[in-house]
């Protein structure tokens, strides 16, 4: 007869994390191609950034966006271009897009690409992702949420480098830093893989829950902080 009885403790069965499952690339995947299609998109950015207008709306920029990467080549995303203007910066690709609202001076914005990128020689797509934070103008208390946010990467990417951090100390990390400085971490913006696309063929896993440190040049790095009054965000992001 079975024990029903429920003061039984019960097993906790946890699946450890395998990283040659987690971090898999194609059998031609190459360092050089994934780090010259990360240079491409940095690049393409600040072509993006260049086109950004006062009075323009989110998705007007991010139809100019994707004008932009189609003449450079770009058939595929790996997620469409994410544009937030103002107070919109606080929000998140989780979040709709303001509809009606139009870029003002001394306003924030930022920009977040994911392009795909082809090797012609081999055939293979590799997936850029960046992303950065910016003022229409001036504006001192976006200004400095903005520079905080690449502080903040920088400072998570010399502990995973000197310190062999695992995602999850990454993230600790990073809240604790933002809350130090007055702001409050964007928890669900963890960061993910890249790779040969699509990188989910191989792992949907997040940055944040790895308990293992991540391998080089296949992981992207999100960084999303916003003021706790929700007036101005900031975001950046880039290749680990």
């Amino acid at each position: 007869m079975e024990n029903h009885n429920s003061n039984q403790p019960h097993e906790i069965i946890v699946k450890a994390q395998d990283p040659k499952v987690i971090e898999a690339v194609g059998a031609q995947f190459l360092r050089e191609s994934m780090l010259k299609a990360q240079h491409q998109t940095r690049t393409l950015t600040l072509e993006v950034l260049s086109q950004i207008q006062e009075g323009m709306t989110e998705d007007e920029a991010r139809k100019m966006a994707l004008e932009i990467f189609s003449d450079y080549g770009v058939k595929k995303h790996w997620h469409r271009p994410y544009i937030r203007f103002g107070a919109g910066t606080a929000l998140t690709f989780h979040d709709p897009i303001q509809p009606d609202y139009q870029l003002q001076e001394n306003d924030p914005f930022y920009i977040d690409v994911g392009p795909v990128w082809k090797d012609e020689a081999l055939g293979i797509e590799y997936e850029g992702d960046y992303g950065d934070t910016f003022i229409l103008g001036e504006n001192s208390e976006a200004s400095l949420c903005a520079k905080t946010t690449r502080e903040l990467f920088q400072k998570a990417r010399q502990i995973w480098l000197t310190e062999n951090a695992t995602g999850e100390q990454i993230y600790s990390f990073l809240k604790k830093e933002a809350q130090q400085r007055g702001y409050i971490l964007h928890e669900k913006v963890d960061g993910h893989r890249v790779s040969d696309f699509p990188h989910q063929k191989y792992s949907k896993e997040r940055l944040a829950a790895l308990t293992f440190k991540p391998a080089d040049a296949i992981w992207v790095l999100e960084v999303q902080i916003f003021d706790p009054q929700k007036r101005f965000g900031a975001f950046f992001e880039d290749l680990l």
